[in-house]
């Protein structure tokens, strides 16, 4: 029965923030692309396939015609949302923090993203089931299947810069598990794809760079609503301004709104609290695994560089598109937040000791 009133209680939650998004949410507020989608005009075009833009309004303008109104032609985006966090849960088997996960997925923005027709709610989807496979690929040797494969194909055409990331930290795993002297070959190897990463952006630091000094252009000053909100991009002005605003950047574009940001707007007020529950959450889940390698000076190469791979990854390929508005920061943010917090998750629920000990069995 537990099982049961876990998911009856999170699907009422998920239709509580639909038709909050939908009839309350959207008079406040720009509810994103969601109503563009969702009256675009039905055509077939060979783009929906590799496109996101064109299978949204595709999509959009197909639930549309079938269920008329605009409520219900978001439940089927709102169910694969639904079912990503189903998903990720029940084949990790964390029932045992469900409160907690349903607390920190219950989540105003998380909640109203996820649950309506947006790119995000299909993010919830694939950020879901690929947290699986890096969680299972990190416990040991695991077989993809046609979902893995299926929610890869969506994070390329969504998320590609995501996809880079978790992808590098799936071979990883696959040449870690596959070899005999794990702790050698995982730190040696970890250090190769980490140092990888650093020379390919400093290779390209100059086009990089530039594209950041053009990202304003993606933001609309003249919008009363998101011009307010729009932050200058003065920091990217100077000559490699980038780089040298990216350790604030990654936090801010995670975070959302600064405190003047959070004082000015109450709408930024809910999203600076509701960030500051987030990573006080994070933080006191990954307390204990930080006070064991603290106390025992051990740390296990193979969850240290895959964690390092995909988290510090996904924030640097995300902070160009949240630093310069909060409201995009913290919706953009929906897109990976799952997989976060199943990471994070995953950490607290296996204990430290565990882990060294499969990984001596192995050995």
């Amino acid at each position: 029965m537990r099982f049961k009133k876990i998911w009856v209680l999170y699907f009422l939650i998920k239709v509580f923030y639909l038709l909050f998004a939908i009839l309350v949410f959207s008079k406040i507020t720009t509810l994103g692309d969601t109503l563009d989608y969702l009256n675009a005009s039905l055509s077939i075009t060979p783009s929906i396939i590799y496109n996101s833009t064109d299978l949204m309004n595709f999509s959009g303008a197909v639930f549309k015609t079938i269920f008329r109104i605009d409520v219900l032609a978001c439940i089927p985006l709102m169910l694969l949302s639904f079912y990503g966090v189903y998903y990720a849960i029940d084949r990790l088997n964390l029932y045992r923090y469900s409160v907690l996960l349903v607390f920190l997925l219950s989540l105003p923005n998380f909640g109203v993203w996820t649950s309506i027709h947006s790119k995000e709610a299909v993010g919830c989807f694939f950020s879901g089931v690929m947290s699986v496979m890096l969680v299972k690929t990190l416990k040991g040797s695991y077989k993809l299947k046609f979902i893995d494969y299926f929610a890869m194909y969506l994070c390329l055409i969504f998320k590609p810069q995501y996809l880079i990331f978790i992808l590098q930290a799936l071979v990883y795993l696959k040449i870690v598990n596959k070899v005999k002297d794990k702790q050698i070959v995982a730190i040696v190897l970890g250090l190769i794809v980490v140092l990888l990463n650093i020379f390919v952006i400093y290779y390209f630091r100059d086009l990089i760079d530039e594209l950041a000094k053009g990202m304003s252009v993606h933001f609309n000053y003249s919008d009363p609503d998101a011009g307010q909100s729009t932050r200058s991009e003065a920091p990217w002005m100077v000559p490699f301004g980038f780089f040298h605003a990216a350790p604030y950047g990654l936090f801010i574009s995670f975070f959302g709104p600064t405190l003047n940001e959070m004082l000015s707007k109450p709408t930024h007020l809910l999203s600076g609290i509701e960030s500051v529950l987030i990573l006080g959450l994070f933080i006191v889940m990954v307390i204990p695994r930080l006070k064991y390698i603290f106390f025992t000076y051990r740390i296990n190469p193979k969850v240290f560089f895959t964690y390092t791979i995909v988290i510090v990854g996904i924030l640097f390929v995300h902070y160009p598109f949240g630093f310069l508005n909060p409201g995009s920061a913290v919706r953009y943010r929906e897109n990976f937040y799952l997989l976060f917090v199943i990471m994070i998750i995953y950490l607290k629920a296996i204990h430290p000791r565990m882990i060294h000990s499969q990984v001596r069995k192995t050995n």
